[in-house]
């Protein structure tokens, strides 16, 4: 939701319309919501509310940016292709933002994650 917000504002409200521009703020649009969708991950998903500074910025964030970058490289790959199609941009963007998802939440679970799960399971 965050996601097609900042891209509503970015190109109907700040008017960035071009193929090219509309890419640009799909990505940071991405980034954002990506460091948001992290944030929400520890709090809710794995409820990791014990972990230090130093671990979530050395560890969680990075191996997170890198699990979700593997949901960012499809979408960012599949929104221009979709554009090629006709697909309206907000359609584009909802797709991506499911097909993402599910790469994101995987790979997060197995390696950003992994000693609260394996905990868990214990």
């Amino acid at each position: 939701m965050l996601n097609l917000i900042l891209a509503y504002i970015g190109v109907d409200l700040l008017g960035f319309s071009s193929d090219l521009q509309q890419n640009y703020v799909n990505f940071a649009a991405m980034e954002i919501s990506l460091i948001y969708s992290f944030l929400i991950y520890r709090a809710f998903v794995w409820k990791d509310k014990a972990s230090s500074i130093r671990r979530i910025l050395l560890r969680q964030l990075p191996i997170y940016h890198l699990s979700a970058g593997s949901g960012l490289l499809t979408r960012t790959l599949l929104f221009p292709v979709l554009q090629i199609v006709g697909l309206h941009y907000l359609l584009n963007i909802i797709l991506g933002i499911m097909i993402g998802a599910g790469i994101n939440y995987t790979l997060t679970n197995r390696y950003v994650f992994t000693s609260l799960t394996n905990e868990r399971d214990a």
